[in-house]
């Protein structure tokens, strides 16, 4: 059976990327970077498509909003005011580090990919 193949596989792979990368936000805050940029790499070799990847991303934001909202000493950070000013470059450097990289190497290595299997 091929990783790729399977799509109850590929959405266990989603969810369990989202609960993985959360958790490591909740328990090591301070290598939380480190730790998902890994993830992410690890991740670009699993995820299927550009779908997947988005599927993993938005189901992690959804659970890093609900989690932001509702506990009210987050991370030991502060309340939800004083957390407002440093979220959105959060979410910036994210976007730019965990984000945007899987959506250009997954494309790239279904290309080369491709073009093995056609070489093969």
């Amino acid at each position: 059976m091929k990783i790729h193949e399977n799509a109850r596989l590929q959405v266990g792979l989603a969810v369990l990327y989202a609960v993985m990368v959360g958790s490591l936000f909740v328990w090591t805050p301070e290598a939380f970077w480190i730790e998902a940029v890994f993830a992410m790499l690890v991740y670009c070799v699993l995820w299927k498509n550009i779908g997947y990847v988005l599927l993993s991303n938005l189901l992690l934001l959804v659970a890093s909003v609900l989690l932001w909202t509702t506990e009210v000493d987050y991370m030991r950070m502060g309340s939800v005011q004083e957390t407002r000013d440093w979220l959105p470059f959060a979410y910036v450097f994210y976007g730019l580090f965990i984000l945007l990289p899987p959506l250009i190497l997954v494309p790239v290595r279904n290309w080369l990919t491709r073009k093995e299997r056609r070489r093969a």
